[in-house]
């Protein structure tokens, strides 16, 4: 089950794989609105809730405690607006172009690959690590989608997968090593083209670091921007993997104008800063 909240004083919007999990991150968003009723000082921690008039004090302890306190009070009031049965996909009407923000092999990244492969029929991943994507898939997804499409800079893509590709209806298409951009392109046009399903085609980017890696950032922009554009002719969900440990935050803010949606993953919980 997927949560999502929505705040009512800003365009800021969230996702969480459990109640207690938006409870963290919506709770350290409103006490952003409101830090006017909060005051920390060397003596202790004074906040009066903006919206009933609750007060709570601490004048000996953890500070840290009673800022989390005022933080799960705030929720408290924001709880009853969570949406149960919730996809990032709808906040991009089903269909459309999202980044992820979020260091690239770790468990949010993970979380946001099977929250979107879920969503799609068929599944298209663009990766230089194809055995750790089919692993996730075979250990996450509750069925494997109709068909899955490798497009993979890795020289053996399989090996080491204990999983038949003939039975999960896995196809592989080889990229060059050291791609160029224009030979990506046209590798998953092609790749798109020759697809016999019609369902929903979800696709997964993981190499947006080391194109950015190689290229201008004006470069890769333009690529971006006529991928999308096939993408969205297609009606797939793309989500592209951009890891902030590798990529200045000049850039990320330059590349987020692309998108139709920003996101960052933390753990359980997808947050984006504008939702439309």
């Amino acid at each position: 089950m997927v949560y999502r909240w929505r705040c009512r004083q800003c365009a800021f919007g969230c996702w969480a794989a459990s109640v207690d999990a938006a409870a963290g991150a919506i709770g350290t968003h409103l006490r952003g609105h409101a830090e006017s009723s909060l005051r920390r000082d060397d003596v202790g921690v004074v906040w009066q809730c903006p919206h009933c008039g609750t007060r709570g004090e601490t004048y000996a302890g953890d500070h840290d405690d009673a800022v989390e306190s005022f933080e799960t009070h705030l929720f408290g009031h924001a709880e009853s607006q969570l949406e149960a049965g919730a996809h990032i996909a709808d906040a991009v009407g089903g269909t459309g172009n999202v980044l992820v923000t979020a260091p690239a092999d770790g468990d949010a990244a993970a979380n946001a690959r099977t929250h979107f492969l879920a969503h799609g029929d068929d599944a298209m991943i663009v990766t230089a690590a194809p055995a750790a994507r089919l692993r996730l898939i075979d250990r996450t997804l509750p069925s494997w989608p109709a068909a899955t499409t490798l497009v993979t800079t890795a020289a053996e893509p399989l090996s080491g997968v204990d999983i038949d590709p003939e039975a999960k209806s896995i196809e592989v298409v080889s990229l060059d090593g050291r791609p160029d951009l224009s030979g990506v392109g046209e590798t998953l046009s092609r790749a798109i083209e020759s697809r016999q399903a019609t369902g929903t085609l979800s696709v997964e980017f993981d190499i947006l670091p080391a194109l950015l890696s190689r290229f201008e950032l004006r470069t890769v922009f333009r690529f971006l921007h006529l991928l999308s554009s096939r993408l969205d002719r297609e009606r797939a969900l793309a989500h592209y993997y951009l890891d902030p440990r590798r990529t200045q935050r000049a850039s990320s803010n330059v590349l987020e104008g692309v998108f139709d949606l920003a996101i960052r993953a933390d753990g359980a919980v997808f947050a984006a800063e504008s939702v439309r």
